[in-house]
C-alpha cells in the first residue's frame, strides 16, 4: 500500500517556471482583491459589512475600569477598528511569562498575570474582570478549575484580588475565589476556597474541602471536610510530593504546548505516520497468524 507524502512548511514555494509564474500572478491578483475590498469598505463607511474571526477564548482583554487595578497595564484601542474617529476604549490584557502553556479550551480574561513555566489546562477559567489574578512560576491550574476575584465582600467593600504563588498545584475542578495561595501549596480536586482564605506556603486543602471565608491554613497543615477543618500536618513524603507534582506538570505542560502548537502540515504528517503504523500492526498480526489477505481486502482494512 502506498501512503501520501506530506509537504512540511506552511507555504512551499514552487520550483518549476510555470509554477513560479502562476504563483506570482496569483499573488498580484489576491493583493488587488484585498485593496479593492478595503476601498469599497471605506466608501461604504460605517455601513460596510466586515468579516471577523471569533476571538480566541483562551486569551481575552477586558474593559479597564475603576475596579480593574492590579495585574496588566491598560491601553487605548479603537472601539470599532477601521472606522475613522471611532471612540477609544481602555482595555486590560492578560500577560504571561516564557514557556507558559494555555490550553485552547481555557479562558483567560482581563487582569491576569501568569509567571513563566506555569500552565492553564483544558476548560479552566481565569476571570480577572473586577480585580487582578496573579499566578507565580511553574504553577499548574488543572482542568476545569475556576479562579475569580471579588468586587466586594460582606465584611468590606474593598475589591479583593486572587494571588497564587509559585510551584502550586490546583487540582481538577477546584474553585479559588478572591484568595491568597502561597508557594508550594496543593489545592485538591474539587476543593473550594472562599473569599479571604489564606493558604500559607506548603499547606494543603484536601480534595472536596470547602474552606470558609477568612480562614488561614498555616504552613504544613492539611485541612479537609465541608466546612473544612484542620485534619493533620503534612508528612515528609507528602511534602516531597508537593514539589514533585509541580515539577511533573511543568514538564508535561511543555509536551502539550508542543502538540497544541503544531501547524496543519505537521498534523498531516502525524496522521500519515499513525496510518502507516496501524497498517503495519495489522500486517504483522497477519504474518504471525499465517493469514494472507488479497490486495482489495488489505485496502479496505487500511481505511478502517
Amino acid at each position: 500500500m502506498s501512503f501520501p507524502v506530506a509537504q512540511l512548511g506552511r507555504h512551499p514555494a514552487p520550483k518549476d517556471l510555470l509554477g513560479k509564474l502562476l504563483h506570482g500572478v496569483g499573488g498580484v491578483l489576491r493583493a488587488t482583491g484585498v485593496a479593492l475590498d478595503g476601498l469599497g469598505a471605506a466608501v461604504q463607511g460605517p455601513y460596510a459589512l466586515r468579516d471577523e474571526l471569533p476571538p480566541n477564548a483562551a486569551w481575552l482583554p477586558f474593559p479597564a475600569g475603576p475596579s480593574g487595578t492590579g495585574a496588566g497595564a491598560a491601553r487605548e484601542v479603537p472601539s470599532r477598528p477601521g472606522v475613522k474617529d471611532a471612540p477609544r476604549l481602555s482595555i486590560v490584557e492578560p500577560t504571561k511569562g516564557a514557556g507558559v502553556f494555555v490550553a485552547p479550551s481555557a479562558t483567560v480574561l482581563g487582569n491576569v498575570t501568569i509567571g513563566k513555566g506555569s500552565s492553564i489546562w483544558y476548560g479552566a477559567t481565569l476571570r480577572g474582570d473586577v480585580n487582578a489574578i496573579t499566578i507565580g512560576e511553574r504553577t499548574n491550574i488543572q482542568d476545569n478549575v475556576v479562579i475569580h476575584v471579588a468586587k466586594h465582600t460582606p465584611a468590606s467593600s474593598t475589591p479583593r484580588a486572587t494571588k497564587i504563588g509559585s510551584n502550586v498545584t490546583v487540582g481538577h475542578g477546584a474553585l479559588v475565589h478572591a484568595c491568597t495561595v502561597g508557594d508550594g501549596c496543593l489545592v485538591g480536586m474539587g476543593a473550594t476556597l472562599l473569599d479571604g482564605v489564606v493558604m500559607e506556603p506548603g499547606s494543603v486543602a484536601a480534595g472536596g474541602a470547602v474552606v470558609p471565608p477568612g480562614t488561614t491554613i498555616k504552613t504544613g497543615q492539611i485541612w479537609a471536610g465541608a466546612p473544612a477543618k484542620l485534619l493533620r500536618t503534612v508528612s515528609s513524603e507528602e511534602a516531597a510530593f508537593l514539589v514533585q507534582s509541580a515539577d511533573n506538570y511543568a514538564h508535561l505542560a511543555q509536551e502539550h504546548k508542543t502538540e497544541n502548537g503544531k501547524a496543519f502540515e505537521e498534523l498531516v504528517v502525524d496522521g500519515v505516520i499513525s496510518g502507516e503504523r496501524a497498517w503495519r500492526e495489522k500486517s504483522d498480526i497477519d504474518v504471525h497468524q499465517g493469514v494472507y489477505r488479497d490486495p482489495d481486502t488489505q485496502a479496505i482494512l487500511s481505511m478502517r
